[in-house]
């Protein structure tokens, strides 16, 4: 697949670090998998660890964390 946005780079499998903020919480997520772009670095993350990513978030906001970093694992 070519990337979208320097439209000469292909993708590759690799990892990265989403950063997810919401109104005054912070949160780091270590380790996602994603698609790289070997020439720009633009990074994708497929929907399903989207929708993980987003989950996490909103379970750790309903608890009333403010900071939280952790590796990413995805549900068994």
């Amino acid at each position: 697949m070519k990337c979208v946005i320097c439209k000469h780079g292909e993708m590759i499998k690799g990892t990265t670090t989403i950063t997810l903020e919401r109104g005054i919480s912070t949160f780091v997520f270590k380790d996602v998998p994603a698609q790289i772009c070997d020439n720009c670095g633009e990074k994708y993350v497929d929907q399903q660890t989207t929708r993980a990513l987003l989950k996490k978030a909103n379970e750790l906001i309903e608890n009333g964390t403010e900071v939280d970093i952790r590796k990413f694992q995805v549900a068994a």
